[in-house]
């Protein structure tokens, strides 16, 4: 709303009125013309009144922040990547009865048997691929097992060569007073009967140098001493 201010100025009016005064009449001039002198209005300037606008108060709007929008890169095409197929797992069938045996050798123990039809889950071989390691179908016990005796669902050289610890018997003591002693070609090694003596063996892994790599060789005696070639 425009508030309006009106200036009233007072118009005066001044009059003024010239008094007049008479003199004697003389004997050689004659008396004078009264004269008359009308006032004269003067009428002060006025200024006219120009209304004020005042300023209007205008709500401003308190700034709100506004979150700028990035533009994200369009992704190239990616490649769609190519499923990997899972190996299948190795599987070994036996074509009859066998034994599974404690290390990858008829030196060994026997642990367990399979009979012909019965699984065998592999899990690995050993450097020459000659005998399998893995558990059968039927037990939670691990054994090796000859590759010639099964039929293998995958191709043996899919398997992997493996060195799994050989299981002891607690009950018996390792042998003390162990020696070897070279002549040429020959390596005997000796021994002290392990305590408490059983009829049961003596079990000798060896790593012998054949041409020019070496091969796990194992040897079994009942006595206190072995040469090796």
């Amino acid at each position: 709303m425009f508030k309006r201010s009106f200036l009233i100025f007072l118009f005066v009016i001044v009059l003024a009125a010239c008094g007049q005064t008479q003199a004697e009449p003389t004997a050689t001039l004659p008396p004078p013309t009264p004269t008359t002198q009308l006032p004269t209005e003067t009428i002060e300037p006025s200024a006219t009144p120009t209304p004020t606008l005042e300023p209007t108060a205008t709500d401003t709007p308190e700034p709100s922040l506004t979150p700028t929008v990035t533009q994200s890169p369009t992704p190239a095409n990616s490649p769609t990547p190519t499923p990997t197929d899972t190996p299948e797992a190795a599987v070994a069938t036996a074509l009859g009865s066998i034994n599974c045996r404690y290390g990858p050798d008829k030196q060994y123990l026997y642990a367990w048997d399979l009979h012909e039809g019965d699984t065998f889950e592999v899990k690995g071989k050993n450097a020459t691929g000659d005998w399998l390691w893995g558990k059968p179908w039927d037990t939670v016990w691990t054994c090796w097992i000859t590759a010639s005796a099964v039929e293998l669902n995958v191709d043996i050289d899919q398997i992997d060569v493996v060195y799994p610890i050989l299981i002891t018997n607690a009950a018996v003591e390792a042998p003390s007073g162990v020696s070897a002693q070279r002549n040429g070609d020959k390596v005997t090694i000796s021994w002290n009967p392990a305590a408490p003596a059983v009829d049961l063996g003596y079990l000798i892994e060896a790593r012998v140098c054949l041409g020019a790599y070496p091969w796990d060789l194992v040897f079994s005696t009942t006595n206190t001493s072995y040469t090796i070639n």
